[in-house]
């Protein structure tokens, strides 16, 4: 396998940014397709690979593993900041495409996040489902507009969270998985498949249970797993596995 470190500059976020690839292009096995893999607020393009095993997933599967960096931003075309949403489905995929020579076939292309990252990966898949066969969410926000009406959230993050989705804090229909998901079936366009997976102590763990209630009233293919654990690495790690399970089986 090989790990590449790519700094880049973007014309999307007019600034250089970071993408981690773990590649299997020595092995001579690239079957497993694309999978795009998301991080955390708090996180960057190298957690992922360094708190996890997700390069041994990579080898055993034969997939090209693209991490970007999107900082804190909810991987959204922030209300005032840069669009991470746009630079993310767009120019990464059309720059990694370039450089890596991926298949981009969207049988064999999948997207996943944890946390902010579960969000994005859903957002993403739910927006432009002709890309991504299928996507998995790890202890996701699937509920957006819940986490912006925390009574708890404190000032800083109000504000953070101000600059990037306006000092009302109302998402759009866009930003809306729920809404997403609705009219993609309205549309009767193609439904990816999903995976949600969230510990049964997790703080995020009601609006998991919420939003898997929500999907299967629904046409879309759907798997919920709920086990013991919290928002942490150890549960992430845990259900790596299911998520490889779920995407290539």
């Amino acid at each position: 396998m090989a790990l590449l470190t790519v700094e880049t500059g973007s014309p999307t976020l007019r600034m250089t940014t970071t993408i981690s690839i773990i590649s299997p292009v020595d092995s001579g096995n690239m079957s497993g397709g694309t999978l795009y893999l998301l991080h955390g607020a708090g996180d960057n393009a190298s957690t992922w690979h360094r708190m996890t095993t997700i390069e041994q997933y990579a080898s055993q599967y034969g997939c090209t593993v693209i991490m970007p960096q999107v900082n804190r931003s909810y991987y959204t075309d922030m209300e005032y900041g840069l669009d991470y949403f746009h630079y993310v489905t767009h120019e990464l995929p059309e720059l990694c495409g370039r450089m890596m020579r991926l298949d981009d076939n969207p049988q064999k292309t999948y997207i996943a996040g944890l946390s902010m990252g579960g969000y994005g990966a859903l957002k993403c898949a739910l927006t432009y489902p002709e890309r991504y066969s299928k996507v998995v969410s790890l202890s996701g926000v699937t509920d957006l507009q819940k986490r912006l009406n925390d009574p708890q959230m404190s000032k800083d993050m109000a504000r953070e969270m101000a600059g990037t989705f306006g000092k009302r804090l109302q998402i759009k229909p866009d930003q809306d998985l729920y809404a997403l998901a609705a009219k993609l079936v309205d549309d009767r366009r193609n439904l990816p498949s999903i995976l949600t997976c969230c510990g049964s102590e997790d703080p995020f763990v009601e609006m998991n249970r919420e939003f898997a209630a929500y999907l299967e009233t629904t046409p879309y293919e759907f798997q919920y797993v709920e086990t013991p654990g919290t928002h942490e690495w150890r549960f992430w790690e845990e259900h790596l596995k299911t998520a490889f399970d779920f995407l290539y089986n």
